[in-house]
């Protein structure tokens, strides 16, 4: 028994259609990472707080309240300006309890 024309027609369509949907489940999977909601960025001035032993923090521009878990000793320093970029840490707590504990990635003397 020969295949009819609508059989003839319909075959290349499936594969088609297979494909096309095997390529969107692949693709589907190969997104680009959206940017992480955890990074911040800004300008801000370094702050010495006077409790649990003192340390300091930065205080950005919009009022935001950080503390930095790793500034570096040469921006330890009560009242400087800073440029940072950092990346909040919601997976820890800290014995000062001031301020949102932040990774500095990048941080620099504001002119």
């Amino acid at each position: 028994m020969r295949p009819g024309k609508n059989q003839q027609v319909m075959k290349p369509i499936a594969i088609i259609v297979c494909f096309a949907s095997i390529a969107f489940i692949l693709a589907s999977g190969c997104t680009i990472p959206a940017e992480n909601p955890n990074e911040v960025s800004g300008a801000g001035t370094v702050v010495y707080i006077d409790l649990e032993g003192g340390f300091y923090g930065i205080i950005a521009s919009d009022g935001s309240e950080y503390l930095p878990l790793n500034l570096p000793e040469e921006y330890q320093e009560n009242g400087i300006s800073v440029v940072f970029e950092g990346v909040i840490r919601e997976d820890m707590y800290t014995i000062q309890q001031w301020g949102t504990p932040l990774d500095i990635t990048m941080i620099q003397e504001k002119s």
